[in-house]
């Protein structure tokens, strides 16, 4: 018998209709731990009737033992405190699978201000639970870009001031370093920081010389992701090289012209991306006796950044870049 069929039957009707429409878990428990009453959301969960279920412990309707055992001394102590317990529990939904339910039992008292029964509200809080986790994970993640970001930021400000002719000459180049740090940034936010396509990361990174010049540059390349590093290696690579390119090389001359190529190939451990930088039309190119900070990023902190091979050629025609990069099989 269900409990609360004693009283009026019009208002019990009422109530149980009201019960029923929830989507939330509802029951309640007698002195002895019984259930003399669920809904059908609790029934569905649980995968059975209300002839099944009545008047039998959470233990005999199949809760495990630790289950079954913890809400029978919660169930004591609501009763001997007259105060609400609340908590949260994984259990098995018949149809659902395992869920994550938010639970709170009330004592229910009788005319003479005894608890004579508990009853149980419990929600499904799964895919809330599920968002916050995932917010948690974002904000640690976004804490370690931002700190791996502004480390980026310090070592590229004090080598390019170490390097500079001028306060004016180190004030433009950061200036100019930061914003191809930035647009990298926007190609990566695009794709919730999960990679970047070869082609977007090139784009951003010449952007700034396409201005009435984009006959200048020719692109070639299948489709390719990089995970977000070796993406933000990559475009830091293209605007140094760019960078040089327009100072003394092939784009600081109206014939001069710069192919970027990028192919996938098969190194000895995986799958790589190799990519070509090679400049033609510009003024003959001499091997530099000095070594700036955009050379140094290019031969030597591009190789660790990239995990892959770098090799800069001075040829006499036009200077040559080729990057070999592993490619990441969860970046594609």
């Amino acid at each position: 018998m269900q409990f609360g069929q004693h009283r009026d039957p019009a208002a019990w009707r009422a109530y149980d209709t009201l019960l029923q429409a929830t989507p939330d878990l509802l029951c309640v428990f007698d002195l002895q731990h019984r259930f003399v009453y669920a809904n059908d959301a609790l029934l569905t969960m649980w995968g059975m009737t209300w002839e099944q279920a009545a008047g039998k412990t959470c233990l005999e309707i199949g809760y495990e033992p630790w289950h079954a055992e913890m809400h029978g001394e919660e169930i004591d102590r609501v009763v001997a405190t007259r105060a609400p317990v609340r908590g949260d529990v994984p259990f098995e939904h018949q149809e659902k699978g395992r869920r994550i339910y938010d639970y709170i039992f009330t004592p229910v008292l009788g005319t003479d201000g005894e608890v004579e029964a508990v009853a149980g509200s419990t929600r499904d809080v799964t895919e809330r639970r599920m968002h916050e986790q995932h917010l948690q994970s974002l904000v640690h993640e976004l804490n370690h870009r931002v700190k791996n970001t502004l480390s980026t930021v310090q070592s590229l400000t004090r080598q390019t001031l170490d390097t500079a002719e001028s306060l004016e000459d180190g004030n433009c180049k950061i200036e100019a370093r930061l914003l191809a740090l930035s647009r990298a940034h926007d190609v990566l936010t695009r794709e919730n920081w999960r990679s970047a396509d070869v082609r977007d990361i090139v784009a951003g990174a010449i952007a700034p010389r396409l201005a009435g010049a984009a006959h200048h540059f020719f692109l070639d390349g299948p489709p390719c992701r990089l995970d977000p590093k070796r993406a933000l290696a990559v475009a830091m690579a293209l605007h140094e090289l760019a960078s040089n390119a327009a100072k003394y090389g092939a784009l600081s001359r109206g014939a001069g012209r710069v192919r970027i190529e990028w192919k996938l190939v098969r190194t000895d451990e995986a799958e790589a991306l190799e990519l070509v930088w090679h400049e033609t039309g510009g003024p003959a190119v001499e091997t530099p006796t000095r070594r700036g900070f955009g050379a140094r990023l290019l031969e030597r902190g591009l190789r660790n950044d990239l995990d892959g091979e770098v090799e800069v050629t001075y040829a006499p025609d036009g200077l040559v870049f080729r990057a070999t990069v592993p490619l990441d099989s969860s970046a594609q």
